[in-house]
């Protein structure tokens, strides 16, 4: 009898790590599809700004700003987020700090020429 629960349980213990494992799969393509519509939305949502010039200040800042020019611009549309979702400029600023990993004075920097350059009101509708 002893041998048989521990058969049944061996069974058991082996099917619940096959429905994690389906699981973890499903949840990979899952998250994986949000990000993606999470991206489209956010690049449907924000008017491109001139991102030349935003990169050409920044690059007046710090010159290392802009060593990746994709994960600067990326970087700059997230702080315009930031903005939309309703945060402060302090928070803003609390951001560009963490994500351009500078001072307290380049990431208030950082946030204005982002909101001068690259945060562009969404046109109205109506009007």
């Amino acid at each position: 009898m002893g041998a048989r629960l521990a058969v049944v349980g061996t069974v058991l213990v082996a099917l619940t790590g096959l429905g994690t494992l389906s699981a973890c799969s499903d949840d990979k393509s899952d998250q994986a599809a949000f990000v993606e519509a999470e991206k489209q939305a956010a690049e449907a949502g924000l008017p491109k700004g001139d991102e030349q010039t935003y990169l050409t200040a920044l690059t007046a800042v710090d010159a290392k700003l802009t060593a990746d020019k994709k994960a600067a611009l990326d970087n700059g549309y997230n702080l315009c987020t930031d903005f939309t979702n309703g945060m402060t400029t302090s928070e803003t600023v609390i951001d560009a700090i963490d994500m351009f990993q500078v001072d307290a004075k380049k990431g208030q920097k950082i946030v204005a020429i982002a909101k001068t350059n690259l945060c562009k009101p969404s046109a109205s509708k109506g009007s």
